[in-house]
């Protein structure tokens, strides 16, 4: 992965090898293991950095066992905490955790903590209106001949905005009134690669908008675009990749601002956050992109993905112990691979090719990994309440498919469960699953309170009975 791509190492400033002592608390000891202090927006991301960083490295998971990682709010402590952190590895995705939606920008402003997204590179599923989900993110007709995984734009050095899975981050753009912007753009394919621009490739943009020509200029010179705003007003960027003036990628649309705008938070617009919804750099953070279903850990084989991205974010914090993060994080991934291994062999002969989950839905991603499909009543929210018309279109998908199990998230409670377990003559008791996304004592105490275990001795055998695959 490209760093010059990104302030995922944020606005870390001098944090790098010639400075590395600043970076971190204390110099690694005398048997070269790291010794830094780590948080963890979540416990599935606290299990991947622990993985990663070593027995000698402190990971503190910002949210308390017992609490869902994405429905949970903090006090008002936990903020100033973080920032006093070597790293914050998080998702950089809005809507999953609101509070770090709001800290970010703040974060950010930290010049010794470094932010590090393990969602980097993956692509995000995107939900429907039918409790389920679907590829892509509304823009089904764009052209994505080329494997481009990551499209940034960059402005002396540091990401301005970044596009993976579909959309946008840090956006609108903003551009001041006759100010111009020079903005490098960095095209990384789905290996990390970069896809140099001004040879075989070229790069174009097209500007949308209601009468865009008389408020934005722009131009393109190779990698480089200028933009320069003269009235205020609104307008979509488009980005393209042109081979032989072709166009084999296109970017996104990105929401562009010229001249001065008010930002309104919706439910979070009086709230003291310390700022408007765009932080100083122009970072926005806007609360309704909770479409996109960011719990890809479910996938045992995309959370590779997310346990690569922390290795390469500890690694560019400190270089020193690259070996270390390399070597942990093979033996992680290594588990990773048998997990699905796993999953793949005892979930391939099996009787139904649906389940239905009575809670709202963490598990989209696993299903799509071994082709069976989620059925839920419920949705997204934790907190919403099925209408009886939706729980008896479930039990009449149950009876229909002659499904004899009822799975329930421990974490949301078995009450619907056993109400629908009740009513459908096909059902013959509920089985409980994990989301990933926390833990409690008494699996801890099992043995299998960790990630993995969740996935071993939880999830594994709960989905192979529901599917009929035993």
């Amino acid at each position: 992965m490209n760093y010059g791509r990104r302030d995922v190492l944020g606005a870390v400033g001098g944090c790098c090898s010639a400075a590395l002592a600043g970076c971190l608390d204390e110099p690694a000891g005398d048997d070269d293991a790291p010794d830094s202090n780590l948080y963890a927006s979540f416990f599935t991301l606290a299990e991947f950095t622990a993985a990663v960083a070593g027995d000698e490295t402190a990971v503190e998971n910002a949210v308390p066992d017992g609490e869902h990682g994405h429905g949970w709010e903090p006090p008002s402590t936990l903020v100033p905490e973080i920032s006093e952190a070597d790293a914050f590895v998080y998702l950089d995705a809005e809507g999953f955790q609101h509070w770090v939606d709001d800290a970010a920008p703040e974060l950010e402003d930290e010049s010794d903590l470094a932010l590090i997204d393990a969602l980097a590179g993956i692509d995000l599923l995107e939900y429907d209106d039918d409790h389920g989900h679907d590829h892509g993110h509304g823009e089904d007709d764009r052209v994505e001949e080329l494997g481009v995984s990551e499209f940034t734009l960059l402005e002396d050095g540091e990401t301005v905005a970044y596009a993976h899975g579909g959309h946008w981050h840090h956006d609108p753009l903003a551009l001041p009134l006759d100010e111009g912007r020079a903005l490098t753009t960095l095209v990384e394919e789905d290996d990390g690669e970069e896809i140099p621009l001004g040879d075989e490739y070229s790069l174009d943009v097209r500007a949308e908008g209601d009468d865009v020509d008389a408020f934005l200029e722009y131009d393109v010179d190779s990698d480089l675009m200028t933009l320069r705003g003269t009235d205020d007003g609104f307008a979509e960027l488009t980005f393209e990749v042109r081979e032989d003036d072709e166009v084999v990628y296109e970017a996104p649309a990105l929401k562009t601002e010229v001249g001065e705008h008010h930002h309104d938070h919706g439910d979070h617009a009086d709230d003291d956050h310390g700022h408007d919804g765009t932080d100083d750099d122009g970072h926005g953070h806007d609360h309704s992109h909770g479409e996109y279903d960011a719990k890809f850990f479910a996938d045992p084989v995309l959370a590779q993905r997310g346990v690569e991205n922390v290795r390469d974010g500890l690694t560019h914090l400190d270089p020193d112990n690259e070996a270390i993060y390399e070597e942990n994080a093979a033996a992680y991934v290594e588990e990773l691979e048998e997990i699905h291994e796993a999953y793949d062999e005892r979930l391939s002969e099996r009787e139904h090719d649906a389940v239905v989950l009575a809670g709202h839905d963490s598990f989209q991603y696993l299903g799509e990994r071994y082709g069976f499909e989620i059925r839920t009543p419920i949705g997204l929210s934790p907190d919403a309440e099925p209408s009886s018309e939706e729980i008896a279109d479930t039990v009449a998908f149950l009876e229909d498919e002659g499904i004899e199990y009822v799975l329930w998230d421990y974490f949301d409670g078995d009450r619907l469960a056993e109400t629908i377990a009740e009513e459908a003559d096909s059902v013959e008791d509920t089985l409980m699953v994990s989301p990933m996304e926390s833990t409690i004592e008494e699996w801890d105490e099992a043995g299998y309170g960790d990630y993995l275990g969740q996935m071993r001795e939880l999830n594994l055998p709960a989905f192979e009975k529901a599917l009929g695959a035993e």
